[in-house]
């Protein structure tokens, strides 16, 4: 343990296992944040290709996905199946593509991030196209990032606050 400033007392493998900047930010290679950015893509060629299983591929098993329609799972298998259902012969997003031209990654310990993206759906069955924003929790298990969890959010023109 060591005593910092104003009695605040810090384990040292606490402060030492984690590096910050001047403005208290978690430093992590750009092979991390490039990584995790790569999740995104993976997502999108998968969302273009209506493959479901390659859309949870990044999942853990307990991962919690949030719809911008409010469809809430709480597994990979049960978001697994509704990417199947939404995205089947009568599914809504059966013909439809995803990008994201906007991803700001953000560490919050050498295991976790938090990345924020703006991301467009075209060819919806519903809309033409569709923008949101989503929030995408992840940790790095073995070596290798994983999403623990999503919440994504439609965006709608002249909606108040």
């Amino acid at each position: 343990m060591e005593r910092w400033g104003d009695g605040v007392v810090v384990e040292k493998m606490v402060s030492r296992s984690i590096d910050r900047d001047k403005t208290g930010e978690v430093i992590m290679t750009k092979a991390d944040e490039d990584a995790i950015r790569d999740i995104e893509l993976r997502f999108n060629e998968a969302w273009g290709r209506h493959d479901a299983d390659r859309m949870v591929e990044t999942l853990v098993d307990d991962a919690q996905f949030v719809t911008v329609n409010g469809a809430w799972t709480k597994t990979r298998a049960g978001f697994r199946d509704l990417m199947q259902r939404l995205h089947g012969a009568n599914g809504p997003f059966r013909s439809s593509t995803r990008e994201t031209p906007e991803m700001h990654v953000r560490f919050l310990a050498p295991d976790v991030a938090v990345m924020h993206s703006r991301f467009h759906i075209y060819g919806d069955i519903d809309e033409k196209e569709r923008t949101s924003i989503g929030t995408r929790v992840v940790r790095k298990l073995d070596g290798r990032w994983w999403t623990v969890a999503v919440q994504n959010t439609d965006l709608r023109p002249g909606r108040r606050h």
